[in-house]
């Protein structure tokens, strides 16, 4: 039986108004913090969300993020992340690169262009799944990319996939076929194709109820 999504709730973080608004959210499962959005995101104190309902991420440029930070200051966050229990998204590429800790974090890869080589992405996949709270792949639309997605949910349960500039609905649908994780926006979307977290919650909970 397929289990129903975790929702994430992900909200650009510029301000302090907007760290109380990501407070302030009780509904979604994880609250995801964008921190790439935030000029300076070593200057937030990370205290409040420790323990709690929360993800930290500072995504890489290169993967869609909306600024470029030093890696000294991405890897001392994440050991700052990891001191304190909030859960955090990580880049492969990152890991990789900087041998970060990923155990029980969320292990991103983003395909951005037709992979090249789909059996080394699900070997990817593989690779990080034992460790990983969940490993998260999103891709842009390439001939093939649905069926793609839907053999990646059958490696394991920590998996979640999604496709990125496509209609909501795509996103709701591979939640049902088992994504782990299904990501909806606060305040504005944070990848085209959101919707908002409370509709999410909404149509899950219709399906949900369905004998």
């Amino acid at each position: 039986m397929v289990k129903q999504p975790l929702v994430v709730a992900s909200i650009p973080i510029r301000n302090v108004k907007d760290l109380e608004i990501a407070l302030s959210i009780k509904d979604a499962d994880y609250v995801e913090l964008r921190l790439d959005y935030y000029s300076s995101p070593e200057r937030i104190d990370y205290t409040m969300f420790a323990n709690g309902r929360f993800i930290a991420t500072l995504r890489e440029k290169s993967e869609g993020g909306v600024n470029s930070f030093d890696p000294n200051v991405k890897k001392s966050l994440i050991m700052l992340w990891r001191k304190l229990g909030i859960l955090y998204d990580v880049e492969a590429s990152f890991i990789e690169k900087y041998s970060v800790e990923y155990n029980n974090a969320i292990v991103s890869i983003h395909i951005l262009s037709e992979p090249k080589n789909i059996i080394e992405v699900e070997n990817k996949v593989i690779k990080y799944l034992d460790k990983a709270f969940v490993v998260k792949i999103a891709v842009v639309p390439f001939k093939g990319y649905k069926s793609f997605l839907a053999k990646l949910l059958e490696l394991g349960e920590n998996v979640a996939v999604m496709p990125m500039n496509v209609e909501p609905r795509e996103r709701i649908a591979f939640a049902l076929l088992g994504s782990k994780l299904v990501y909806g926006y606060v305040t504005e979307p944070t990848a085209n194709g959101q919707m908002h977290y409370k509709k999410i919650r909404e149509v899950l909970n219709l399906f949900e109820n369905i004998n």
